[in-house]
């Protein structure tokens, strides 16, 4: 039998802590869930380390998303591991925008999230965004543009 490292009340405070940072986001939403030194890999947003990455990241999503808000679907836990399901709804370029995301969160001892993996289809919000011109400044001045032009121009040669 595994041995659970959190137990059921560890998992639905940092479900309920997840959830309410996107009910009504801002950069610090999640401060008091996210480690200080927390590991982030998600995409369309910079991978890297700490809670400094978190909130400039979730200023540029926000800036070029403002009204950007998540429910969680459904959520399972084990062991240091937990899933969370969630529908992230938005407005780009006047249209509604919404994702399928699954984020796999490794929780420390003290139930607090070390690494956030996030998972879902980029492709769709890309063309979303192709397909609608009025996005392309607010997606621009937020940062996220820049930051997707440099990852694929300041890809070291011979990496794909």
């Amino acid at each position: 039998m595994e041995h659970d490292l959190h137990d059921s009340k560890d998992f639905s405070r940092a479900v309920e802590l997840f959830a309410a940072g996107w009910r009504t986001p801002h950069p610090h939403a999640w401060d008091e869930l996210l480690a200080a030194d927390v590991e982030l890999y998600q995409p369309l947003l910079r991978a890297g380390r700490g809670l400094s990455l978190w909130h400039m990241e979730m200023t540029r999503l926000l800036a070029f998303i403002p009204d950007l808000h998540g429910e969680v679907l459904s959520w399972a836990g084990q062991g240091d591991t937990l899933f969370i399901e969630l529908e992230l709804r938005g407005t780009a370029g006047g249209k509604p925008v919404s994702l399928h995301v699954v984020d796999r969160l490794t929780l420390a001892d003290t139930a607090t999230v070390v690494r956030r993996d996030s998972f879902f289809d980029p492709i769709p919000l890309a063309a979303t965004l192709a397909r609608r011109p009025r996005a392309w400044l607010s997606w621009w001045r937020s940062g996220m543009g820049p930051l997707l032009w440099r990852r694929k121009v300041l890809r070291k040669p011979g990496t794909s």
